[in-house]
Formats: structure tokens, C-alpha cells, sequence
């Protein structure tokens, strides 16, 4: 009778939901545990403990919903012996690839949060969106991708089929009670059970028997990043991402007024527009503009750099050592696409050049200034220029050429034997930057991205690497066991080695006086720990290198403080004031770090803001923490003066993208300038 197979079905249930929720729970621990971090968690240990009982909620509300197809399946052929029999008869099937996905989905999450610094985010689908193939040789070279799935494969089959309870053995077990009538009374018992189950199931499954169910929020548990970070699985965490990734690619209108409201409040002003200085020199001798974004140029490996034993520049030192270099700087993001199309475009949307809008061309992009001034505009990348839809869409934008690895390759020929995964070696990226400014013909911006500090991490075979070694800070910092420390240390040298031999080599040359040369970081270097609670400036920091020939400055005025403060959006106005002659440009709040004048000192990364004050973090603005030197922080936070500056920037910079990605920009004065005098 029904009644029998109703306690099956109760005992199945919780034979296979207990190896779940292990399964999800150790994946959790996995992360905190692999995680090299020098925050010392027993001193968080109400922090840990309330991670730890919130993650379980999400973990047992992932789990009843994994396992509740089977659960109502059973619970719909309670009265038919027949069909009972078969679904309970795949149920250990079913269990075990519940159980594989449940452990591949952990394991990446915690690969993912040794790379990336966070659990499973909108970042992922950005990911997605590379060229599959080097994702894929990226992925076979870095991680234990065979041996993972097969172990994979052998844990789930054998919690799968350990745990299954066979429904005709528990049948014959109940044989001796099977011809007893029940009375209506039992009846009744028996549905108010089965009824008290589904709604005990629900309520896991819906994870609160509260009004709101659990949700995101619940998971900002502790003002550690980590055990934030931690609370979530893989199922809820990849959920999340996806809802960010779709909820991105809307871009609804706004109108004038709210956003001229919005700068007033945040920049002091209700247009985003500045001008350089009326400089005769300039407009008549315009100079070339290079600005070099370097893959994985991160200050959280750079201040590892020692000439003797740790060789991080290469060719570049003696440049970083005279030329003006910025290290309190944040990079604008933490990855590649979203630092370009921010830096370029004020765009807070990293999709933006491969989704329903990358047909839109937007007005005030970084290069507009340079295209006005008619400047030859160029985007040379080490990769493939159909990455991100790059080849398209930069045209659209203001760039007049895009070369990317088959042009480097087609012009010197011998650089195909140097390509990795991600690109061509960059020293052969430099070259072809070098070539098209002999060549030139007119004054020429070039925005070069380089690939080769990008993991899998690799030094070309005809470079002759400089000593390198890992300090302990160093050690305790890399993870995964698949990462060579000491060619990451090479691969880091090599890049920038490349950039000091293109800086050398334009400077041996007629270029010389004519040549402005830029270069900062897209991001962190990955594959670092980004768990230290005294480097949260450091752990989102990239240099900004800047090398302006000493004729531009002898008529240029300028005030050089290396301890400013800035980020990406700060490197176009400061190239436009020694480049261009009584020119406008959108800044959105970007100063020119060498002027005389004072500077607002804000740096700004879509996840932390630095002052003069300190660092805080975006997701616990209330919570400041003291500089204790350049690009290290106290452990201990203070109460924060300003803590809706970051979040009201971030608000101001996606409302401009609204704005001019609707066409507003056509019809209104706010974004049109009035016409240079070059």
C-alpha cells in the first residue's frame, strides 16, 4: 500500500539529501581552507560560524531542489506499485549525476576563486564570450581537468549507488505487515504526514519560512570578503551571475536633467566636460600618443621587483626610475574588456562591444579628442582582433585601423613561432607600434593590448630571462598547484622587458621629442591571494607609467607628485593636456595627474575606492581603512566620511552610458562641445 512506500520515499530522501549537502558543505571548507589568506579566522569565529549555518541554508535549499523532480515524482506514484518501482529503480542514477555536478560545480568555484578573487561571477560569461579554444587551452593547461572529472565521475557513481535504498529488499522487509488494513484514523495520520513532508520540503527548498525567501542579500555575513564570498555554492553563485549578466545588457533611457542632477552631486559641475590649455607648441607640433595596456600588470606582483634577485622590469627600469610613474592607481576593473571599454568608453558594461548595443556608436569615447584634432587612430592587440567583437566594434568608436595578431604575424612573419595561447609574444605587438610611428605620416594615437602576461604563463624561447625568485610573501600568495612560480616571475619580467625595449627603441630615435608613451596594468596579476586584510589598496592596484619628451614639457606647465592619487580615468586627461591644444574632453571626473593645481585624489575600481584618507571597500563603504603606508592599509577600520562616493560615482558612470547609448547624446548640448581652434 501507498503507506509503504510512502516511508521509502521518506527514507530515500534523506539517504541521498545528507551526501549532497557534504558534498556542498566540504566544497565550502575546500575554499576556506585553499584559500592563502593571512586573515586569522579564529579571532572571526562568530563571522565563521554564521558563514557557515547561512551556507548551509543555501546548500540545503540547492540540494531539495536538485533531488525535488525525483522527491515529486514519488510522491505522484504513491498509489501505483508498478511506476513506483521504476522511478525508484533510476533513483541512484539520478543521485549520481546529481552528486557529479554538485562536486564539479564546487571544485570550479574554488578554482575560480583562486584565480579571480571571488566566487562564481558575471565575470564567467565574459569569459565565455573569449575565443573558446584558448579558454579551453587555457583551462587543460592550468587545471587538473582530466583527472578531476574522472575522480569526479568515481565519488559521484559511489555516493550515488552506496547510499540508494532498494525498494524490493525494503518491500520484502515490510512483507509481513503488507495485508494489514488500516484504519481510516491511520488514513488520515499517514496524509497529514506526507502533507507535513512536501511542506517541510518546501520550506528548505525555499530556504526561509519567512516572508522573503532566502535570497542574495542573505549572504553578506561578515566584512571579510572571503566569508562573504563563501557563504554561497557554485548553484546559488552561478544563478546570481547569470541574473547580473542578463540584467546588464539593459540600458534604459534617462533623461537630461536627472543626470546633469547626478554630476552636480558627485563632480561639482552638471557637465562632464573640461579643456586644455591654449598651447601654441602643441598645435603646431602635434606628438604621437601611445598608451600600452599591459596584460596582468599588477603593483600586487611589481612591489615584489628587486633589480638583483627578483627582475620584474627588465629593460623598462631605468624608464621607471626617471620617466613619471603613479603606483597609489587603481586599475578601473579587475578584468580585461571591463578596463577597455571603461578606460575608452566610459562604459560600466563590459559587454557593450558584443551585445545588442555594439552596433550603437557613442559619442565622447577617449579617442574622440585625438579624432577631432585629426589624429590617426589605431588599436593594435597582441590577440585575436574578433575577441569581444573588437574588430567591429572599435571602428564604430573612433579607431580607424584595428591590427591584432594575423597583421603582427603577416608583417613579421617570425612572430608565429612565439604565440601562446592568448597571442603573438609582445615584444612583436611592440614592434608592429614601432613600425606604423616610423611610418607615419600624420600625427597617430595607437592603444596597444598586450597578451602575453596572461595564464597560461609562458616565456618566448629566444628570450634570455634575468634572475627572479619568490620572496615568502610571495609564496604564501600563489596558489594552485598547477601555477610555476618562476615562470609567472618570467612571463612578468618578459612583458615588461618588451615595454622597455619599444620605450628604448623609440628613444634611440628620431621619434624621440614627438613620442608621448603611456603604459598601465588592466588589472591584478591573477593567481595571487587576494586574501590579505593590510593589501586592499595592493590587491587592485596597476602602475601608471608616463614618459613625455622634455621638449613638451619645457612648454608645458606640470607638478609631478608620484604619491597622487588616481586610476584609469584619470590617464586620458592627463595624455590630452600634453597632447592636444585647447581641446575638449569628457572625463567624467578624470584629472590630469600632472597639474599644478591640487587634485581630488580618488582613485576609483568598480570594487574599491581609495582617498587620501585610506581604502574602502564597495560592498562595506561604511568601513575605512588607514593608510599605514603607499599601498598598504591598517587591519583595523575606522568609521568612513564619505561613504556613498563610490557607489554614487559607479550610479554616475552607468547613467552617462544610458544617456548617450539612447541617442540623447544627439539631441541635447550636454555632451556636444563647442568645436577646438586646432
Amino acid at each position: 500500500m501507498y503507506q509503504y512506500r510512502f516511508r521509502f520515499l521518506f527514507i530515500m530522501s534523506l539517504r541521498y539529501i545528507l551526501p549532497g549537502l557534504a558534498i556542498l558543505t566540504l566544497g565550502r571548507l575546500a575554499l576556506l581552507w585553499f584559500v592563502n589568506t593571512d586573515i586569522e579566522l579564529d579571532t572571526r569565529v562568530q563571522d565563521l560560524l554564521r558563514a557557515l549555518w547561512v551556507g548551509f541554508r543555501f546548500d540545503a535549499k540547492v540540494v531539495a531542489i536538485g533531488f525535488s523532480p525525483l522527491i515529486l515524482a514519488g510522491l505522484l506514484s504513491l498509489t501505483s506499485a508498478r511506476l513506483f518501482q521504476k522511478i525508484t529503480n533510476i533513483s541512484s542514477w539520478y543521485a549520481t549525476v546529481i552528486y557529479a555536478l554538485m562536486i564539479l560545480a564546487s571544485a570550479i568555484n574554488v578554482y575560480y576563486f583562486l584565480a579571480y578573487g571571488n566566487h562564481l561571477d558575471v565575470f564567467l560569461f565574459g569569459l565565455f564570450d573569449d575565443d573558446s579554444q584558448a579558454i579551453m587551452d587555457t583551462l587543460w593547461q592550468s587545471y587538473p581537468l582530466f583527472s578531476g572529472v574522472m575522480a569526479t565521475i568515481i565519488i559521484a557513481f559511489f555516493l550515488g549507488h552506496t547510499f540508494c535504498v532498494k525498494y524490493n529488499s525494503y518491500n520484502s522487509y515490510n512483507s509481513n505487515e503488507r495485508y494489514q488494513s488500516l484504519s481510516i484514523r491511520s488514513h488520515i495520520m499517514y496524509c497529514m504526514a506526507i502533507a507535513a513532508f512536501v511542506v517541510a520540503y518546501f520550506i528548505v527548498a525555499r530556504g526561509s519560512i519567512g516572508s522573503l525567501p532566502l535570497k542574495r542579500y542573505h549572504a553578506s555575513v561578515s566584512e571579510l570578503p572571503l566569508l562573504n564570498a563563501a557563504v554561497p555554492n557554485a548553484f546559488m553563485a552561478l544563478d546570481w551571475a547569470r541574473s547580473d549578466y542578463q540584467k546588464q545588457e539593459i540600458l534604459s533611457s534617462i533623461e537630461e536633467k536627472e543626470l546633469r542632477e547626478q554630476m552636480l552631486a558627485v563632480l561639482g559641475k552638471s557637465t562632464p566636460f573640461e579643456r586644455t590649455l591654449n598651447n601654441d607648441y602643441l598645435k603646431n607640433n602635434p606628438p604621437h600618443v601611445v598608451i600600452t595596456l599591459m596584460e596582468g600588470m599588477g603593483m600586487n606582483m611589481l612591489v615584489e621587483d628587486d633589480k638583483e634577485t627578483n627582475d620584474l622590469l627588465g629593460r623598462l627600469r631605468p624608464y621607471f626610475q626617471k620617466e613619471f610613474v603613479f603606483t597609489r592607481f587603481l586599475a578601473g576593473t579587475s578584468a580585461t574588456i571591463d578596463s577597455i571599454v571603461m578606460m575608452l568608453f566610459h562604459s560600466d558594461v563590459p559587454t557593450i562591444s558584443h551585445s545588442t548595443y555594439s552596433a550603437k556608436s557613442l559619442s565622447d569615447s577617449a579617442v574622440e579628442p585625438y579624432e577631432r584634432a585629426g589624429y590617426q587612430t589605431i588599436f593594435v592587440y597582441g590577440g585575436n582582433a574578433m575577441w569581444r567583437n573588437l574588430s567591429r566594434y572599435l571602428p564604430l568608436q573612433g579607431f580607424d585601423h584595428v591590427y591584432d595578431e594575423n597583421t603582427i604575424i603577416d608583417t613579421f612573419p617570425e612572430a608565429k613561432k612565439s604565440a601562446g595561447t592568448w597571442g603573438v609574444a609582445d615584444e612583436y605587438t611592440f614592434k608592429l607600434a614601432q613600425k606604423i610611428l616610423e611610418e607615419a605620416s600624420k600625427p597617430t594615437f595607437i592603444y596597444i593590448m598586450t597578451v602575453t602576461n596572461h595564464s597560461p604563463f609562458y616565456v618566448p624561447d629566444n628570450y634570455q630571462a634575468k634572475p627572479v625568485a619568490a620572496s615568502p610573501r610571495l609564496k604564501s600568495r600563489v596558489h594552485g598547484e598547477t601555477v610555476e612560480v618562476s615562470t609567472m616571475l618570467k612571463a612578468y619580467q618578459y612583458a615588461s622587458d618588451a615595454l622597455g625595449g619599444f620605450i628604448e627603441a623609440i628613444d634611440d630615435s628620431a621619434l624621440s621629442e614627438r613620442t608621448i608613451i603611456a603604459a598601465t596594468g588592466d588589472h591584478h596579476l591573477r593567481f595571487l591571494s587576494k586574501g590579505a586584510q593590510n593589501e586592499i589598496a595592493l590587491n587592485h592596484a596597476v602602475p601608471f607609467f608616463l614618459k613625455v619628451p622634455k621638449l613638451i614639457l619645457t612648454q608645458t606647465p606640470y607638478y609631478y607628485d608620484p604619491t597622487r592619487i588616481g586610476s584609469h580615468r584619470d590617464i586620458f586627461p592627463t595624455l590630452y593636456h600634453f597632447s592636444l591644444s585647447n581641446s575638449p574632453y569628457s572625463s567624467l571626473g578624470g584629472e590630469n595627474l600632472l597639474q599644478k593645481q591640487p587634485i581630488s585624489n580618488y582613485g576609483y575600481n568598480n570594487s574599491v575606492v581609495i582617498n587620501s584618507q585610506g581604502v574602502y571597500r564597495l560592498s562595506s563603504p561604511k568601513k575605512l581603512y588607514p593608510w599605514r603606508s603607499l599601498l598598504t592599509n591598517e587591519r583595523e577600520a575606522i568609521t568612513n566620511s564619505e561613504p556613498n562616493w563610490g557607489r554614487n560615482y559607479q550610479k554616475l558612470q552607468h547613467s552617462f552610458l544610458r544617456f548617450r547609448v539612447n541617442g540623447n547624446s544627439e539631441k541635447h548640448a550636454l555632451i556636444r562641445p563647442t568645436t577646438t581652434n586646432r
